[in-house]
């Protein structure tokens, strides 16, 4: 006989839905920190912050009363096109990258006033026990991403030696462009008074990344790059209450000044993370690319 042309499904592996978790380290460029409130106006120049990442515990990272606690990333993803020219597929997500930011303590170069005090360009001592400025439960970039896999193995869209018999390993690069707002909840000591603010809406962020990956199955591991631009416009600074309990309540007219007291910073970050994704959805049908040929029979 000669020989014949036959099918396979669509893998399991070709999914049309993911989520993923996993952790990450951040890199913040320099910039500048204004902080607006009664009696101060005050600009804190060319900060260097960190990050707060933790180190791993099982007590932490494995325990689902506080694994997001550290610095993670959660997404989930919906395909909606799979690559013609190109082996791959395109798809959008949306997710939140739970970054943290800090304000070291050193001695840093400010301009403006505070409490009847002038600086311009002068130092001021960001001493740990009067001072401290960090987004310690979250600078939340929720962000809405356009993805676009590249998966190596295929040639002229038919089966490599390496293949398994389901396609079970899998590997390529992923792309992305991202757009969101960025949640913040801020935790502030000023003049050895702390405020602890809760989250709120404090501005904007874009982001571009890369990576590659490798898939087994339904699982697949990430490892990424992402670069981009946060511009915080409406961050928070001293209040009338807080939730710490240390700041003492203030009412009336004085109360309201305090709540409206902002900080305002924009800075360019650097990402890397690692992820591992579940893969679920329909199998969807057979396609030309899962062609195989069937050797003569005996």
């Amino acid at each position: 006989m000669g020989q014949a042309i036959g099918w396979v499904d669509t893998p399991l592996a070709h999914a049309k839905w993911y989520v993923h978790w996993g952790y990450h380290r951040a890199e913040y460029g320099r910039t500048d920190l204004r902080l607006i409130a009664p009696g101060v106006d005050l600009t804190l120049h060319d900060i260097k912050a960190t990050d707060m990442p933790s180190a791993f515990d099982p007590a932490v990272h494995l325990n689902p009363a506080a694994f997001t606690i550290p610095q993670f990333n959660a997404r989930i993803g919906r395909k909606i096109r799979d690559g013609e020219v190109v082996p791959g597929a395109t798809w959008v997500s949306a997710g939140w990258d739970h970054l943290k930011y800090k304000v070291p303590h050193t001695v840093h170069t400010a301009s403006g006033y505070a409490d009847s005090t002038l600086y311009d360009m002068s130092p001021f001592d960001w001493a740990w026990r009067d001072y401290n400025f960090e987004h310690s439960d979250g600078m939340n970039f929720i962000r809405i991403a356009l993805e676009r896999n590249f998966e190596f193995g295929r040639a002229a869209r038919t089966r490599q030696t390496w293949d398994t018999a389901n396609r079970k390993w899998r590997f390529g690069l992923q792309t992305a462009t991202s757009v969101g707002t960025v949640l913040c909840a801020t935790d502030v000591r000023w003049q050895g008074v702390r405020t602890k603010h809760y989250w709120s809406i404090s501005g904007w962020g874009v982001s571009t990344s890369a990576g590659a990956w490798l898939q087994c199955g339904r699982f697949r591991v990430l490892g990424r790059f992402q670069a981009g631009w946060i511009q915080i416009g409406n961050g928070r600074f001293l209040a009338s209450r807080d939730l710490s309990g240390e700041t003492p309540v203030v009412e009336g007219a004085e109360a309201a000044l305090l709540d409206a007291s902002t900080s305002r910073h924009a800075m360019t970050f650097l990402e890397r993370c690692i992820t591992v994704a579940y893969m679920f959805g329909k199998k969807g049908t057979a396609g030309a690319d899962e062609r195989i040929r069937v050797g003569p029979s005996r």
